[in-house]
């Protein structure tokens, strides 16, 4: 009695055919998502294009909201004495050491210009700023349309200049933000201009597009893959984005002027000379004023010239006259301010507040800038 044959259409037995899956898929979302933001930004695009889930992860609020969780390195305040042409000088704001009990810890660092045959005052009065993981971009650094580019390494503390860019800009009328681990520079030239993106990467600018736009800015700030900017005749906010150029986000006029901005765990911060400090709700299209748990506005200060995120945390410094010397000086103050939001109203409270350094009279803030590590 012949045996007939295996068909080779039989299934082989479950056993042999399973093959658990070890990759991202197989984790639940929040278990990835604590994966990706730990990815340095530079790689945001490289992620996005390896399946539609990773796309849709990498482009939520909930992965921004997370990354923005993530402790940062340390803030980097810069500032100029007048008297003092050839250098320019920093101060690093950090998490205290748990062994001093300190909250917060900072440091004071020079660094000269001598080698790279600028005016120090002038670059640091007419430069826009930006940062890239560990560096920091400095743009322009002249009181006329420029191209040049500087980038400073703040694990080395070196300075380099690097590749122009294509057109002419003014750097106190242009917006500068970065979205994909690149920077975007739109408008400042005195005609209509094509937005430039560089890419620190392979070193290279571009254009972003062939749309010519035209934009004066006096601050901007990145959210949620878009620049946001101010205009700097009305106060009125824009966003761009790489793929829908620019668009309205507020339409109303600010007549209070406006000192600084920046952004919070993905909401927009301004601290406005006779408002105090104020946050925009991109919903209802308006500004809307910072108060504490009591309803009772946080912060006044006319004098509130840079600000920036520090661990979920809005970090706002000013230069202030020192009454306690004989001669005159300046100490630079910062105010650590937590925030929370209740329903549809975003509260704060000082958690901090101190003198972080007391220098010469002349004294002027410059940039202020979150430098994390990649």
């Amino acid at each position: 009695m012949s045996i007939p044959a295996a068909s080779n259409s039989e299934k082989p037995p479950q056993e042999d055919s399973y093959r658990p899956s070890t990759g991202l898929s197989s984790l639940p979302d929040d278990v990835v998502l604590n994966c990706l933001i730990r990815v340095p930004r530079s790689d945001d695009l490289s992620i996005s294009c390896v399946s539609k889930t990773l796309r849709s992860l990498v482009r939520s609020p909930e992965f921004c909201r997370l990354r923005s969780r993530l402790p940062k390195k340390s803030v980097y305040l810069f500032y100029s004495f007048r008297q003092d042409p050839e250098s320019f000088h920093w101060i690093t704001l950090r998490r205290g050491d748990k062994t001093t009990h300190h909250d917060y810890q900072w440091d004071q660092r020079t660094c000269s210009w001598a080698n790279l045959l600028i005016f120090s005052h002038s670059f640091m009065k007419f430069s826009s700023a930006v940062s890239v993981g560990s560096e920091i971009y400095f743009l322009h650094g002249c009181p006329w349309p420029g191209r040049n580019l500087w980038f400073f390494d703040t694990r080395s503390g070196t300075l380099q200049m690097g590749p122009s860019m294509k057109n002419a800009r003014l750097a106190q009328e242009e917006a500068v933000g970065v979205v994909d681990g690149k920077i975007y520079v739109i408008g400042g030239s005195v005609d209509e201009s094509q937005v430039e993106v560089f890419d620190p990467e392979t070193q290279t600018w571009e254009f972003a597009a062939e749309e010519k736009v035209q934009c004066k800015s006096r601050f901007s700030a990145s959210l949620e893959h878009k620049v946001y900017m101010v205009d700097s005749l009305h106060g009125r906010i824009s966003a761009y984005t790489p793929r829908e150029g620019i668009s309205n986000e507020a339409t109303e006029s600010q007549s209070d002027k406006m000192n600084c901005f920046c952004v919070v765990e993905n909401v927009i911060y301004a601290c406005f000379k006779s408002s105090g400090l104020m946050w925009f709700d991109t919903k209802l299209k308006l500004w809307r004023r910072l108060v504490d748990s009591d309803g009772k506005v946080i912060f006044y200060s006319f004098n509130a010239e840079k600000m920036a995120e520090y661990e979920g945390k809005l970090a706002v410094f000013w230069s202030q006259i020192n009454t306690d010397h004989a001669l005159m000086k300046m100490d630079i103050r910062c105010r650590m301010i937590a925030l929370d939001r209740v329903g549809e109203e975003i509260r704060g409270k000082i958690e901090w507040s101190g003198i972080m350094a007391t220098c010469s009279y002349d004294i002027t803030l410059r940039h202020c800038l979150v430098v994390s590590a990649d």
